[in-house]
C-alpha cells in the first residue's frame, strides 16, 4: 500500500526493501567503493529497487500521479508516519491500488497470450520435423519419445516413486533443468510431475534412457513458474536414465 499503517512508516518500508534486495541479490558493501553518500546514484537506484519491488513500475501511473506519489513518500519519510487525515483515506488508497493491480495483470496476461501463441507455434514446427526422424514415437496424449537404451523389467506406473538422471531443455537448446549437471539423482512420485514427463517415463524400464518431447499442454502450459527459464508455451526436452522403480 502507498499509505502505510501508523506501525509501518514510508521509511520502514523503503529500508526493508532495500535490505531484502541487497540480501536476494548477494550484495555486501565494500569498503574500497569510496563515499556512497557522494554519489547521487545510489539513491537514485533506491527508488528504482523500491518502484520494481512494490510493483508500482508495472502500473499506469501518470505523471502528475507520479509526482504525488514520490512526494506522498518524502512526506512519510521526513514524518516518520502517517497524519490522521492521511489514514483516512485508506480504504480509497486501496481502491485505487486494487485497480491498478488488475489492470497491471490484465495487461501482463495479455502479453503472456502473445508470448505463448508464438512458442506454441515455434513447438509446433519443431515437433512436426521431430516425427519424421527414425526412432522417434509419438504417444496418444500427443508427447513425442525416443528410446535412446533399453532397459530391463517393468515399466513405472503412477502410483510409483523413481529416481532418476534427467537432463532438460528448451527446442533452442537453453537449459532449465539438470540432475546431471547437479551431478545428484532426482526421486519423483509419478503422479507429482507435468503429463508428459510421467507419460514418457512409462515408456522405459530400468537402466535404460529415454528422450521425451513435450508439447506445452502437457508440460506448463502458458503459466509456467514466474522468472525462470521456461516461457508460456514453450515445448520442453527431458533426456532421461532411469534408475529405481518404487
Amino acid at each position: 500500500m502507498l499509505i502505510p499503517k501508523s506501525d509501518l512508516t514510508a521509511k520502514a518500508l523503503l529500508v526493508g526493501f532495500l535490505f531484502t534486495t541487497l540480501a536476494c541479490n548477494g550484495q555486501t558493501s565494500d569498503s574500497n567503493s569510496g563515499n556512497t553518500t557522494e554519489n547521487p546514484k545510489i539513491y537514485e537506484a533506491i527508488g528504482m529497487m523500491f518502484a520494481q519491488g512494490s510493483g508500482l513500475g508495472k502500473m499506469e501511473f501518470t505523471e502528475e500521479q507520479l509526482d504525488l506519489i514520490l512526494g506522498g513518500m518524502k512526506k512519510g519519510i521526513v514524518l516518520g508516519e502517517t497524519p490522521p487525515e492521511y489514514q483516512t483515506l485508506q480504504p480509497k488508497v486501496q481502491a485505487v491500488m486494487m485497480q491498478k493491480m488488475q489492470l497491471a495483470r490484465q495487461a501482463e496476461q495479455a502479453e503472456m497470450a502473445k508470448a505463448a501463441g508464438g512458442n506454441k507455434a515455434k513447438g509446433k514446427e519443431f515437433l512436426a520435423l521431430l516425427s519424421k526422424q527414425e526412432g522417434v514415437k509419438k504417444d496418444p496424449s500427443g508427447f513425442y519419445y525416443e528410446i535412446l537404451k533399453q532397459g530391463e523389467g517393468p515399466s513405472p506406473t503412477m502410483s510409483n516413486t523413481v529416481r532418476l538422471h534427467y537432463h532438460g531443455t528448451l527446442i533452442d537448446g537453453t537449459v532449465f533443468d539438470s540432475s546431471v549437471d547437479r551431478g545428484q539423482p532426482a526421486s519423483f512420485p509419478m503422479s507429482g510431475v507435468i503429463k508428459g514427463f510421467s507419460g514418457g517415463l512409462t515408456k522405459t524400464q530400468v537402466g535404460g534412457k529415454i528422450k521425451i518431447y513435450i508439447p506445452s499442454e502437457l508440460g506448463y502450459g502458458d503459466n509456467p513458474r514466474p522468472g525462470g527459464k521456461i516461457k508460456p508455451g514453450d515445448t520442453l526436452i527431458f533426456e532421461c536414465d532411469l534408475l529405481e522403480i518404487n
